[in-house]
């Protein structure tokens, strides 16, 4: 028998590594041309389930193939003219011997038998399901929320109907989930020695649709809320997994051996941005913390806002070399950017002389889609002289054409949706047209979790303290599910600044802060690498799909029950071991990573919260000359301070009109020109102006 790192590479030399070892465990059987469907959606849905969750799995169409894997996921429903009787034997004997099958919508009576069912019933009158966590704690591990347990296939008052789902007349096994109308909606059925597992849901209609927003309004909030309605499929899944494959591997859903990570983003969308980010970046430099920062390069004048552009490209480099990462936010921030009526897909080939986008302050003219990414990233990358690789339009106006023109454009990334509006934390490749049946594209969309936009409530120096908590609540959230949370800060107010330290003190020790680039590229590459598994004796060899040197250094490991092994070994795909670190992760599993280094992100400019304006005199009255005024400011502003007798005659001007940034301040009021009596004190803080009453006097 030749060595087992020979054998390896004869796999590879094969080109069959996608059916070796533990890819051969889970399959995923494709039905789309058997059921002759028009598009591919339900077999991008299932893939989109397995690679978020980090399962490498092998692809095929033959029930044959199939069934000598262990776990067998077909992508559609199963018709009654989906299988000949030669391939129901062959799935029924499948599961007899200790198969798992996976089916969505079955329809066959003559499949009926191995999910113990005798009837089906279709509408598209149900709106919710309830899954039933208690019953399977294995399968049901991550669903601990109430937005979990129950989740929303449309809005009842918006809508009469919404997707078509089926429902269950159980012969035996198990209820796992419920429609609102009490009608069965998932299933598990032990079955000879294996079991078979029946969801009423199209895998396209709960993925894919959200993710061009066709969910019938299904998502109960926009932002800063929590809606996990396409990862509870995710986690459906792997529960079923990793219940039935006891040494499963899988890739790490967060960077390195962190159990989340928190990508933070700005958007420099007006005046007050470009000239205050550079003290974000500072703060985040200081911090070793690298951020995103989505520049909009509005060159022009209209009623939106003036050119905020010209004049700080020296500010976006700065910051750009201070090791942030500097991304596209369109030219003109439009906020009717996604009227298809009025703002067209455009052409290729425009510059800032030929494009001139213009807001009257009702609508927009001369803007188009090309126009707006093609600009803003030419602009932006003859500043910074690296590539611009991530678009994210003005208010989250997403057009209908967006993703057609960044994949035309080669973008890898946009980060463009709210991430409860289409109802994932998980990245996901694009469709064109924003549409169920437009094509796959390479565009990665990264979607925003929190963000400063409060809808109804904005965030101010009066509650930002209130909408952190907010922030921690969704973070949390995404990371006991380890999925990673975007933060999306506009730099327009210190406050805000102060606000995302807060965040950033209270993280836990075990989530890292990463940015759109960084954690992107680490998603593609997580996203292309196979994992395949053998084991030898008391040791485990896991193969990778490429050479080390194409292996992200994020990328992490988790095998279950690896504990149970004397040796783990990683190799590459040219058979070379690799260096990865073991670590406990739950239970009986160990993680293997590459040992990154977490900053401690604890330098902060302000080791208090201070209060708005808060101006006042002390001690006073003032005996001798020890007299300072107190003043706390949440943002850069203009201080004038003032010192009038009672006739109104000024005597004394502490500070005029000075530029004070963010802070706490105790000003001395100590002047041979004030001497006993009564003062007024005029103090001017930026836009705000107050008068206080000073008595100085002797003891």
């Amino acid at each position: 028998m030749k060595p087992l790192k020979a054998r390896l590479l004869l796999l590879l030399s094969c080109g069959i590594l996608s059916l070796s070892a533990q890819q051969a465990d889970i399959c995923v059987l494709d039905l789309t041309q058997k059921n002759a469907e028009s598009t591919k959606g339900n077999l991008f849905s299932i893939e989109h389930i397995l690679k978020s969750a980090g399962f490498s799995y092998f692809l095929t169409d033959s029930v044959n193939l199939a069934v000598k894997s262990k776990i067998v996921l077909p992508t559609s429903n199963i018709e009654t003219y989906t299988f000949t009787q030669a391939e129901r034997d062959s799935l029924n004997s499948f599961v007899t011997k200790g198969g798992v099958l996976v089916v969505t919508n079955i329809k066959d009576p003559l499949l009926y038998a191995p999910f113990g069912v005798s009837a089906t019933s279709f509408n598209s009158s149900r709106f919710f399901i309830r899954f039933l966590t208690s019953d399977d704690p294995a399968i049901f591990k991550l669903f601990d929320d109430p937005y979990e347990k129950e989740i929303r296939l449309g809005d009842i008052a918006d809508y009469a109907t919404t997707i078509g789902t089926r429902a269950f007349s159980l012969t035996s096994g198990d209820t796992l989930a419920l429609y609102e109308t009490g009608e069965v909606a998932a299933t598990h059925n032990t079955y000879g020695s294996g079991h078979a597992y029946l969801l009423g849901t199209q895998y396209k209609e709960v993925i894919m649709r959200p993710q061009v927003k066709k969910d019938y309004n299904a998502s109960r909030a926009y932002s800063n809320s929590f809606e996990p309605g396409q990862d509870v499929y995710i986690f459906f899944i792997s529960g079923i997994i990793r219940k039935h494959l006891s040494y499963v591997t899988w890739k790490h859903t967060a960077p390195c051996r962190y159990k989340a990570a928190l990508v933070i983003t700005h958007d420099v969308d007006a005046t007050t941005a470009m000239e205050r980010f550079d003290d974000y970046a500072n703060y985040e430099q200081l911090n070793n913390i690298h951020s995103t920062y989505l520049v909009t390069t509005h060159y022009v004048h209209d009623k939106l806002a003036r050119n905020f552009f010209d004049g700080y490209e020296n500010d976006v480099l700065r910051v750009q070399q201070m090791g942030h990462d500097i991304q596209s936010h369109s030219v003109s921030h439009m906020p009717d950017f996604d009227n298809e009526s009025r703002v067209p897909m455009g052409s290729p080939g425009n510059n800032r002389y030929t494009y001139t986008p213009f807001y009257d302050g009702s609508q927009s003219s001369n803007v188009s889609v090309f126009g707006e990414a093609e600009v803003s990233r030419d602009l932006l990358q003859g500043i910074v002289s690296t590539p611009v690789q991530c678009f994210r339009p003005g208010y989250l106006a997403f057009h209908d054409k967006l993703i057609n023109v960044l994949d035309s454009l080669h973008f890898p990334f946009s980060s463009s949706h709210s991430a409860n509006n289409v109802m994932t934390h998980y990245p996901f490749f694009s469709h064109t047209d924003l549409d169920m049946n437009g094509r796959l594209t390479k565009v990665l969309e990264i979607p925003n979790t929190i963000s400063d936009v409060f809808s109804g409530d904005p965030i101010s120096e009066n509650n930002f303290y209130d909408k952190v908590e907010k922030w921690k609540t969704g973070f949390t959230k995404a990371y006991d599910n380890l999925s990673s949370t975007v933060l999306l800060i506009h730099p327009t107010r210190y406050y805000k600044l102060y606000a995302e330290q807060l965040l950033v003190q209270w993280l836990p020790q075990d989530a890292v802060i990463s940015n759109i680039s960084e954690y992107g590229h680490y998603w593609l590459n997580r996203d292309e690498i196979l994992v395949s598994n053998a084991v030898s004796g008391d040791t485990l060899i896991l193969q990778l799909s490429k050479p080390q040197t194409e292996v992200n250094s994020y990328l992490s490991l988790v095998v279950q029950n690896g504990k149970d092994f004397a040796r783990i070994k990683v190799l590459d795909a040219l058979a070379t071991e690799m260096n990865f670190q073991k670590d406990s992760w739950e239970s009986n599993d160990v993680i293997l990573h590459s040992g990154c280094l977490r900053p401690s992100y604890t330098n902060y400019t302000i080791s208090e919260k201070p209060q708005a304006g808060n101006v006042k005199i002390y001690p006073n009255p003032t005996y001798g000359d020890h007299a300072f005024l107190h003043f706390e400011l949440m943002e850069e502003a203009l201080v004038d301070i003032q010192i009038f007798d009672m006739t109104g005659q000024m005597i004394f001007k502490p500070v005029k009109k000075e530029k004070y940034n963010l802070g706490i301040f105790d000003h001395s009021l100590s002047d041979p020109e004030v001497s006993n009596g009564l003062y007024i004190i005029r103090v001017v803080l930026g836009e705000d102006t107050w008068y206080l009453k000073w008595m100085v006097g002797n003891e």
